[in-house]
């Protein structure tokens, strides 16, 4: 008693990648008043070609991560390349050709227009969280629990790795 239900493909665009998720999820898709996906008529028939980094984006949790300030502008992009991890949000609008490259392992997040460039983000400003760092410390003589350290010399203070 099973039954197959045959759905067209003018019902759905294809989601296989991450790439495929960005741009469905972009404004180079609409939703037409029968709820298909369908190429917005201001791409003029070809849809962007997308390719995030597949290290980076290989999971939909780590695209989330990266679209969570939302999804950026990719009606007037013809090719996105992106390799590293880079942050982008609703500010954000490629156009043209656009290729990002982040060889850090701290986020970059990319705002405004980028139109026709190729980036290299690697030496700018991050969004990591910091990284801790590691400080060889020994006990300081005379130093007790209390306010005893409040009345030691200034010179005292300013000794190595006293306040850290």
């Amino acid at each position: 008693g099973a039954s197959a239900v045959i759905v067209p493909r003018t019902r759905f665009a294809p989601v296989k990648k991450c790439n495929d998720l960005l741009l469905l999820r972009s404004d180079a898709y609409v939703i037409t008043d029968d709820f298909r996906p369908v190429l917005n008529p201001a791409c003029g028939g070809a849809a962007p070609v997308v390719a995030l980094d597949s290290k980076k984006y290989k999971m939909v949790g780590q695209l989330e991560e990266a679209t969570k300030d939302g999804v950026p502008s990719l009606v007037d992009c013809k090719r996105l390349t992106i390799k590293g991890v880079v942050r982008m949000g609703r500010s954000t609008r490629f156009v043209g050709d656009v290729s990002i490259t982040n060889k850090s392992d701290e986020a970059k997040f990319i705002s405004g227009k980028i139109e026709n460039a190729t980036l290299d983000v690697s030496e700018e400003v991050g969004l990591g969280a910091l990284k801790p760092t590691v400080v060889a410390t020994a006990p300081i003589a005379g130093q007790k629990p209390g306010t005893s350290g409040l009345r030691k010399k200034t010179k005292e203070f300013m000794s190595e790795n006293y306040l850290n």
